[in-house]
């Protein structure tokens, strides 16, 4: 089994089925990767909170923590791109994995893994302040929360080991906020349609949210068709509708959705700052 999830991982030279390229936009993470040391601290975080388990994060990817484990293994063994900060004497580096619309990146500290975890970068960067930093007991994983048109949110930022030292609260800056879906389906129109609020039984950035969709793009990744759907959403109800791309594997849901289709889910809002 292991064996074949290796295999999988090796890009497949084949196009993925999508919708004319000005539909959407792909923000590639790393670009500019390479090496450099961190500037001075801009402030300290306002929250230390303890490690984020990713477990549920992968379960896009994989069916139980045995795949998870192996994936993340031959993820880093496979990964194309590198990007190494140096903090002092340590150097800190991410990994980026994947040809398709779904990555994965996997943070080392001198050399030991930190952590891993999906990565979806579908989207129009649109400006933002931030208010909040929520940083990791391990120093290098954070939330941030940001105001963006009319409304408040709270985001991982999927780049933070590499720019944690250069956030500030009120800080303006252009950001890509996007989903990878629990859980989603279809669902009937309700009074707080268009809608994404905070879910009350998961973690800062986990998000309800009920809206139609706009455009869907269908890709494959592990064998597995994969789709990523535009919908709106709005942070209040005086907000502006926010362009949300989220990423629904099999796991979240199996449903066809079309243009039109009411939807609903829980999904896990992820993002950066786009220099």
């Amino acid at each position: 089994m292991f064996d074949k999830i290796r295999d999988l991982l090796k890009p497949s030279g084949r196009s993925r089925q999508a919708p004319p390229a000005d539909a959407y936009a792909v923000v590639d993470p790393f670009a500019g990767a390479g090496s450099e040391s961190a500037p001075p601290r801009a402030r300290p975080p306002d929250q230390i909170k303890g490690n984020i388990d990713h477990q549920g994060h992968f379960r896009a990817l994989a069916r139980n923590d045995e795949e998870v484990a192996k994936l993340c293994i031959d993820a880093l063994a496979a990964s194309r791109q590198k990007r190494t900060i140096a903090y002092g004497s340590d150097e800190v580096s991410g990994y980026l994995w994947g040809d398709s619309l779904l990555q994965v990146i996997t943070v080392t500290k001198n050399g030991d893994v930190l952590t891993a975890y999906p990565s979806f970068s579908v989207g129009a960067p649109q400006p933002a302040r931030i208010t909040e930093i929520i940083e990791c007991e391990n120093g290098y994983e954070g939330q941030l929360q940001a105001y963006v048109d009319g409304g408040a949110l709270t985001f991982f930022d999927t780049m933070y080991f590499a720019r944690r030292n250069s956030y500030f609260p009120s800080q303006e800056a252009r950001v890509l906020v996007a989903g990878i879906a629990y859980v989603m389906g279809r669902s009937r129109p309700a009074a707080e349609d268009d809608m994404l609020v905070r879910h009350e039984g998961g973690d800062v950035d986990d998000y309800v949210f009920r809206g139609a969709v706009r455009d869907t793009i269908e890709f494959s990744i592990l064998g597995r068709k994969v789709r990523a759907v535009r919908t709106t959403a709005r942070l209040s109800p005086d907000a502006k509708p926010l362009d949300l791309w989220i990423c629904v594997t099999p796991a979240a849901g199996q449903e066809r959705l079309s243009p039109g289709d009411r939807i609903s889910g829980i999904v896990w809002l992820q993002g950066f700052i786009v220099p």
